[in-house]
């Protein structure tokens, strides 16, 4: 009986069926935690900016321009620039007798009468499909995220250093 080369075959046995599925699944799982650290991490700062910059138009322009120029590197950062990736910025008025919150309007913009008491920044609209394409996959929906913070900036304008009583 021939047992020459038996550990050979079985090697590349084990290779093929265990190590490198295992070896390509550690790499999909560390992109899908990176991606999701990105997005994560995006919305918080984008908010704390938000939360400490002059309030611009209802739409939160400035922040979304922001988010756009500064997003961490991951592997879809284009599609914030595109806009596959939906940035939304609302700011917030706090009833304090009914305890609700409305959306903010204001005629002005970065005055002490255009003062938000919060914004929200979320992020939504991401597929992650990298990985799962070359298994026949479909795409992973990413859920939303979203961040409030209360405004700090008082009707302040850290670019031009100009403060607002």
């Amino acid at each position: 009986m021939r047992t020459r080369g038996q550990a050979t075959v079985e090697m590349a046995l084990a290779l093929v069926a265990g190590l490198v599925p295992l070896t390509l699944g550690l790499i999909a799982f560390a992109e899908i935690g990176w991606t999701y650290h990105a997005l994560t991490t995006i919305t918080r700062q984008a908010a704390r900016y938000a939360g400490t910059h002059c309030w611009q138009d209802e739409s939160g322009s400035n922040v979304s321009n922001w988010i756009q120029a500064n997003a961490p590197l991951f592997p879809d950062r284009s599609q914030l620039t595109t806009g596959e990736i939906q940035i939304q910025v609302s700011y917030w008025m706090h009833d304090p007798v009914t305890r609700e919150s409305v959306p903010f309007t204001c005629a002005g913009s970065c005055s002490a009468q255009c003062i938000p008491d919060s914004v929200t920044v979320s992020i939504s609209g991401y597929e992650f499909n990298h990985f799962l394409q070359l298994l026949g996959l479909p795409p992973l929906q990413v859920p939303p995220f979203s961040t409030t913070v209360e405004i700090e900036s008082a009707g302040a304008n850290p670019e031009t250093g100009i403060s607002a009583p």
